[in-house]
This record gives C-alpha cells, structure tokens and sequence, in this order.
C-alpha cells in the first residue's frame, strides 16, 4: 500500500512512522503550510526522522519515506491512500490543493472529520472513496525538533466511510496498516459527534480560561479543569448531543463511555476511573487561549453540532452557551465563522431526510 500523509506536525508524523513501522507499505509526506517548517527541513535534509514509540516497548527506529514534498501532484500520483491530518480549519484550502489531481480509486481520510467529506467532494471530481475518524489512533508529539515520541494509542479505533456501502471494503484496508483500527460507524455525521474535542476541549478551555492565563504554562487540563461541576457540564452537553445523534439514526453514546471504549483493553473498567487515570497521564496545556482547542473544535464541532440540532428542531443551548463565552474570551465571531451542515450542503433549507441522503451516498 501507498500511503501519502497530508499534514507534517505530531499526528501526521506519528502515523506515517506507525505504517512505515508495520512493514510492507510506503509512506509520502505532503507539507502544505509554511509553519513549524525547521522539524520538515530537517526531515528533508536527513532523509527521514527518528521516532521513539512507547506503544511498542520503547522501540526507536527512523522512518525513510519514499517520498517528502511539497508538490501536491507528485504526493496524489503516489498514493493509494490518503489520510490528511491537518486541522479542520484547513479542510476547504486542501481539498482546493489535492482536488485536481486525485484519481479514481483512492481513499481520501480525513482525521478529525467533522464532515468535511462534504468539503472535498465538491472539488474531487475523481470516483474516490471518502473516510472520516472522530480522532487519532496514536498520540505523541516531536520533541524538541529532534525526534517523534509516540506516547498513546487507542486500543479500538473507529472511521466512517462515503458512501456507506463502501464501509466494509474501506475498514479491511486500514485494519491493515494500523492494529487498532477495526471498527465502523454508521456515517460520517456519526463520526463528527463522537469526536471527543468538541465536548472536552471547548468545555475545559472555556471554563478554566483564567486559570490559563494566570498560570503560565502551568496548566494541566485534563487533571484540573475536569471537576465535579465541570463533569455535570458535560453530561448536560451529552444528554443534548445523544438526543441529534438519535433523530439522525445513530447510536447514543456517553462521553465517559466512549472514552473508555477508546482508550481501555479492559471494558469492565469503570468509565470515570479510566478518565482519571488518563488525565493523571496526559500532558501539560494548553499554555494560552488562542490554542487549536478554541479556534478548531468551537466554530468546527460546535458550529456544526449546533446546526445539525436546530435541522431537528433539537435543544443544543449548552453548545450555544459555550460557543457564546468562547466568543467573548477571544474576541471572536465563532458563529460567523461556523462549519455548517448549510454551508457543507451548500443550501439554506433543509430537512433531516437531506441530510440523510448526503451522508449515506
């Protein structure tokens, strides 16, 4: 398999390394921004990078790609397979850059989704498959511009396939090149609300936004910001977000729940004591507000679970509470600058039978 990785920071390095790692395939990195280039240089210069995986042993290796580069062309040509692992925020400039030059027959994955097939299928004109993943399946960062460390993986995995009838054939592919990635959602509208960062990141920015700004860099989210009240905030955002998940005909799914299906071998674990244990391993951050936790996962995630729910003529007033205080923190107009599913259908009525339709073919 020929796998091109769009998006050269933590979570495209870390997944490039982990299919080089298996074997058998070959890996291209794609670089379409001007940030964080001197890691991408170096990459360039050495011809690969070194990796350090704590999800195997503490094995190190380095990672040859076949191919590193700036040329959109040359990184579609190559692949069979495409997982783009930018920010959502740069969806609508990829799609522009890799429309012209996919070609029928390749899969197209974006991590996260938040439904931005819908994004790429008006500038693909190629007979791709489209498959979208509410997270990563690995975690990590690089470290110092010297090398990746891999820290986490999810022990299960789950993508979402368009068109659905394609689901089955699309799972066997990556079951190949990541271990943990067996599992299926119903639609990529599935996938977009199961993405975790839409609840956790929006609600435990937000709330803890004073204690960022006076700590300086001393902030460890996961550990501080998740109290008792701030766990009541997010089962209220739950109990909303299982009611549009369910008008769309999908699976109702507890956030502390779904967390632990992710992130535990061992089910019978209770779900809050496994949130506990993985905020006791997580890392420091964010050090400020205007962090990809706001300026992604509010005008993104919430943007469009806040238009879904109002097509159902559904209650998504803490989506719209957050999003509100998000707005007034950073001086931003999130509302405005909303991924909708208007925008993403590119009309203004619309009924939930439409929207059915566009996430199933």
């Amino acid at each position: 398999m020929k796998v091109t990785i769009i998006g050269c920071g933590n979570a495209g390095l870390i997944h490039a390394a982990k299919i080089y790692e298996k074997g058998g395939n070959e890996v291209c990195l794609l670089k379409t921004s001007q940030t964080n280039s001197a890691y991408y240089d170096k990459i360039v210069t050495d011809g690969g990078y070194r990796v350090h995986d704590l999800t195997n042993r503490g094995k190190d290796f380095f990672v040859k790609p076949a191919l590193v580069t700036r040329d959109a062309k040359l990184a579609m040509d190559f692949a069979d397979v495409v997982l783009i692992m930018t920010t959502t925020l740069q969806h609508e400039a990829v799609a522009r850059l890799i429309g012209p030059y996919a070609h029928d027959g390749q899969i197209i994955a974006m991590c996260p989704g938040y439904m931005g097939s819908l994004i790429f299928k008006k500038y693909v004109k190629a007979d791709v498959i489209f498959s979208e993943w509410e997270t990563t399946a690995y975690n990590g960062r690089v470290m110092n511009n010297e090398y990746v460390k891999i820290t986490f993986y999810n022990p299960r995995n789950a993508i979402s396939v368009l068109p659905v009838a394609k689901s089955e054939y699309v799972l066997s592919i990556f079951s190949q090149l990541f271990d943990n990635t067996n599992y299926l959602r119903r639609n990529i509208l599935e996938s977009a609300l199961h993405n975790p960062n839409m609840i956790v990141h929006t609600i435990g920015m937000t709330f803890s936004a004073s204690r960022i700004e006076y700590s300086k860099g001393e902030f460890w989210m996961y550990r501080e910001a998740f109290t008792d009240s701030i766990v009541n905030v997010i089962n209220a955002f739950d109990k909303q977000k299982n009611e549009v998940l369910k008008a769309y005909g999908c699976e109702p799914l507890d956030y502390f729940e779904a967390a632990k299906w992710r992130n535990e071998e061992d089910l019978n674990i209770d779900a809050m004591t496994s949130f506990r244990s993985f905020a006791d391993s997580s890392n420091k951050g964010p050090m400020f507000l205007r962090h990809r936790y706001l300026l992604e996962d509010v005008p993104m995630g919430l943007g469009l679970f806040i238009s879904l729910g109002k097509v159902a003529g559904l209650d998504v007033s803490i989506a719209e509470s957050v999003m509100t205080l998000a707005s007034a923190l950073l001086g931003e107009d999130f509302k405005g600058q909303s991924r909708s599913i208007q925008s993403l259908l590119g009309k203004s009525n619309i009924e939930v039978k439409d929207v059915m339709t566009a996430i199933s073919e």
